[in-house]
């Protein structure tokens, strides 16, 4: 045998059905990449969406504990419902109703952009802020069950919910209360349950 033809098996090229399995495993190992990719861009998109939903919810927990400063005896008769800016949606809106809180110019807006920061009327230029949040509140007093009694007239419980469109679109923050607690698929949501204290250093 010439050496020629003992070179000749050592030199040959890949078949088509090496280089077609060879692409297939490449496939295979491309897809899984990408598949790890989308998941972790979904759970970082959560895990900011939950976190920016709490510094929301947390804030405005802080804005109605401020609230309740007005909410006081002068003369033994409590004003919560004339002097304070939200509270006393608790009249307006009983439990267990959820409520869009009040916008109040530079004080407090319901709705925020995708950075938590608060969305007022004026807000404007070219591009103005989309909502990406949303907040509802919802007010009770603690009662006797048997008796319906207050059981401590002085303070408030009040739930604070922020929401968010899932989908990552921007969110419509005219949509009912009520219409939210029927979709869980639609929006997400973080809640946050606070006792606010009626302001006693006057009495």
């Amino acid at each position: 045998m010439s050496a020629a033809r003992a070179r000749r098996p050592a030199s040959r090229g890949y078949t088509l059905i090496e280089v077609m399995a060879a692409l297939g495993v490449l496939a295979i190992g491309a897809t899984g990449v990408l598949a790890l990719q989308k998941a972790t861009l979904i759970s970082n998109t959560n895990a900011r969406n939950i976190a920016i939903a709490n510094n929301i919810a947390m804030t405005w927990a802080e804005r109605l504990r401020v609230d309740a400063l007005q909410w006081n005896d002068p003369g033994g008769v409590p004003d919560r419902d004339s002097d304070t800016d939200w509270l006393h949606l608790m009249t307006t809106a009983p439990y267990p109703a959820k409520v869009t809180p009040t916008l109040i110019d530079r004080l407090g807006a319901p709705s925020a952009d995708v950075f938590g920061t608060d969305i007022y009327a004026g807000d404007s230029g070219p591009n103005p802020p989309q909502p990406a949040f949303c907040t509802h509140v919802r007010f009770s007093q603690f009662t006797d069950a048997a008796t319906g009694v207050r059981r401590w007239p002085t303070l408030i419980r009040a739930e604070i919910r922020v929401v968010w469109e899932r989908s990552g679109n921007p969110i419509d923050c005219s949509v009912a209360p009520v219409d939210v607690d029927t979709q869980p698929e639609r929006f997400g949501a973080v809640y946050v349950t606070t006792a606010v204290r009626r302001n006693t250093s006057e009495e």
